[in-house]
């Protein structure tokens, strides 16, 4: 049973002596007010006149200290009040608040509190003395942290800007500090270092001793930083084995002395040469960039360590490198060696799982390597259930539009050259594109492409006189081959050697019909079926991909669809597939059910499903299925639930996919894994997908809607909490 706003108040401690009368009238001079999450109330310091009671959600009382970090003096949730001491006397805020989650409260303006003092007093007295005994209880609990917070060095201090594990700073302290002693070099004319690390083999490490070993060569590692760099230099604890120093009024020459220094002193740990593993020796690699010279701003000095860091890995690890600034369009030329190519296509899915919003551009006028290419690696990147966009021309070449549809039923988003990309970008890949004039404009195009903090990987088969790179140093995957296709191939058959993320990330096939499909479109169209190949290398890989897909192709696809000798089959299998695609979706909404406001849903029975299988390929089916559970989740604004049986594999099981709406975030759906103790499944916070065996679901509608019932309390009790 929902309470209501006087149930709420009749609930708090200084209001519980009131009669109904007295709440139901302090209620009426009472605003409700809904904030979103982390949208301040107030900020510490400005005038205040209002006090406030929490009816659903909670709040963050925060305070700066005098170095300016932020820290959480308190969380109040329903039914408590904050802010009264405006009441009182009107004081300037002494603290800053903001929603944790999405709040409703109570204000309860000053005015309006003494007009409810004059008409009830004995009521308003009683509050008031509440009140007091309250607020003189947070001072007296809180009063020893804030006389520890505001001294450098002190117990809360300490806490709040350290990695407990370490005594080292954390990132958190490195982002204010980095700034401050910015400044200071600037005004001082002085240089100032900046050094990030990572322990050479540590996942390999970890793997073969266990984390405590790990643990045992941080800690050593930690005490040599210690030894080697002075007490005024900022040591950092970026992550789990990586570190970053700011070194000041150091030079990067100065700074790379230190560095081999500490290179030697790591060597000299013992903990690994007797325990018969693979890594026998504490080492590292090591990147050092340095204002004036690499940067004016502490990101921008951190992405040039980061490239100096990738180049001592390129180079064999256990070294440090100095970041040079490269010469500005530099001609593209092939890769020299197997392991450069492992390495950079190492580093792109690095990128790839660690961000999030991708951004796929190609050159003006497209061609069908351009296009394809494009999809082909957004098809990629979807696989690890990432945001990816498309930035192509509204006027394209026809056949391309099934290309296009492929997208749409990968839920890949499709952005024209007219328009502005989303502001959340973290990675843009450049596609097929012979140098830096030639790449697709749009508004905010030069913006994007000189953002420091956009990784631009380019991956481009243009070699010699005519290109110049445009991707970032490290991130770019240009060298020989038929067609920028055929590297997103090369691409995919890495991937599929990467077995722990591919795990991770729970990708169920790489090779997909569509990814297939795209990559075929470009080898063939940028090769003229073959007839236009240079060297004796990209003929034995363009028969090596073209052979290979052809093959899958003919596994995955109708009978009379096989051996693909012109680009005009090619397309005519891409229209067939488009119309499949729209019919499969027509026919599974079929199946939507409305038992719930919030949770829009398919639920298809096996009879049902005995049709679609009759009439689809699974690769349709589980391209709209995903497709369907997004149209969904928008439709309803919270999530969506599709469900059907699968029969595809080894076992009989009962596929499930979960999609929440992108304005909804206040449930991780794979909380809900853990919560119904679902082992067979996986995804992230916005999607998840689940498989449960045949024969432990006898009714398919029955369990579902069980299912969308326990959601629906899983969501309320989350926003409770």
């Amino acid at each position: 049973m929902t309470r209501t706003p006087v149930d709420v108040l009749k609930s708090i401690d200084m209001l519980s002596s009131l009669s109904t009368q007295d709440l139901n009238h302090l209620y009426s001079l009472m605003n409700t007010e809904e904030y979103r999450k982390e949208e301040r109330l107030f900020t510490e310091g400005e005038a205040g006149e209002t006090m406030y009671i929490v009816l659903s959600g909670s709040v963050s009382i925060s305070v700066r200290t005098q170095d300016g970090a932020v820290l959480e003096l308190a969380e109040i949730s329903e039914g408590s009040f904050f802010g009264e001491m405006s009441i009182f006397d009107s004081a300037a805020r002494s603290a800053t608040c903001f929603p944790k989650s999405d709040t409703t409260v109570l204000s309860l303006n000053a005015n309006d509190f003494y007009e409810f003092i004059q008409k009830r007093p004995a009521a308003g007295i009683s509050i008031m003395q509440n009140m007091l005994k309250t607020t003189t209880q947070r001072l007296t609990s809180t009063g020893a942290f804030l006389s520890d917070m505001v001294t450098w060095g002190e117990k809360a201090r300490t806490r709040a800007i350290t990695d407990d594990f370490t005594g080292l700073y954390n990132r958190r302290f490195l982002d204010q500090a980095g700034e401050e002693q910015l400044t200071e070099a600037k005004n001082e004319g002085t240089p100032l270092s900046l050094v990030m690390l990572d322990l050479d083999h540590f996942g390999t490490l970890n793997n073969e001793y266990g984390q405590a070993v790990g643990d045992q060569v941080i800690l050593a590692a930690v005490a040599v930083f210690k030894r080697i760099f002075e007490q005024n230099v900022v040591a950092v604890r970026y992550g789990g084995d990586e570190f970053t120093f700011l070194l000041k009024k150091t030079s990067p020459s100065r700074a790379l002395d230190y560095c081999n220094q500490l290179l030697k002193e790591l060597a000299t740990i013992d903990l690994l040469k007797n325990l018969g593993g693979a890594v026998n020796q504490v080492s590292a690699s090591i990147g050092i960039a340095g204002f004036p010279d690499n940067g004016e701003t502490v990101a921008g000095l951190m992405e040039k360590a980061d490239k100096a860091l990738y180049q001592a890995k390129e180079a064999g690890r256990n070294r440090a490198a100095v970041w040079i600034e490269p010469e500005k369009n530099l001609r593209k030329s092939k890769i020299d060696s197997l392991k450069t190519r492992n390495l950079i296509i190492e580093r792109i899915f690095e990128a790839v799982s660690e961000h999030d919003n991708f951004l796929m551009i190609g050159h003006k006028d497209p061609d069908e390597d351009c296009i394809s290419s494009m999809i082909a690696m957004a098809l990629l990147i979807n696989k690890f259930a990432k945001t990816v966009y498309l930035m192509i021309p509204r006027k394209i070449n026809e056949n391309f539009q099934y290309l296009l549809n492929i997208s749409r039923f990968n839920d890949i988003g499709i952005i024209y050259n007219d328009q502005e990309p989303p502001k959340n970008i973290s990675t843009v890949f450049i596609m097929d594109t012979p140098k830096p004039d030639m790449i697709e404009s749009f508004p905010g195009s030069t913006a994007v492409m000189e953002n420091e903090s956009i990784i631009k990987i380019e991956i481009d088969h243009h070699l010699g006189a005519d290109s110049d790179y445009s991707g970032d140093h490290g991130y770019c995957l240009v060298d020989e081959a038929s067609s920028a296709s055929e590297l997103v191939g090369l691409l995919a058959f890495k991937l599929d050697n990467y077995s722990e993320m591919v795990e991770a990330f729970s990708i169920e096939e790489i090779f997909s019909r569509n990814f297939v499909l795209a990559v075929l479109t470009g080898i063939i169209g940028d090769s003229k079926m073959g007839k236009y190949l240079k060297t004796r290398r990209e003929k034995w890989f363009y028969h090596l991909f073209s052979e290979l897909f052809n093959e899958m192709l003919s596994q995955k696809t109708h009978q009379d669809s096989r051996n693909f000798s012109t680009m005009d089959q090619v397309f005519a299998e891409l229209q067939r597939l488009s119309k499949e695609e729209d019919e499969c979706f027509r026919t599974m909404m079929e199946s939507r059910v409305s038992v719930s406001d919030r949770i829009a849903s398919i639920i298809i029975g096996r009879e049902a499903m005995k049709e679609i299988n009759s009439r689809f390929d699974y690769d349709t089916i589980v391209s709209v299925a995903r497709y369907a559970a997004d149209v969904l989740a928008e439709s309803s604004r919270v999530l969506s639930l599709i469900v059907y049986p699968d029969s595809s594999g080894d076992k009989e099981l009962i596929q499930f996919r979960v999609r929440r709406s992108q304005s909804y975030k206040d449930l991780d759906l794979r909380t809900i894994l853990s919560a119904f103790s679902i082992e067979n499944g996986g995804g992230h916070p916005g999607a998840i997908g689940f498989r449960i065996p045949e024969n432990e679901v006898p009714d398919i509608r029955e369990y579902s809607l069980k299912l969308i019932k326990d959601l629906e309390a899983l969501m309320n009790d989350g926003k409770k909490d």
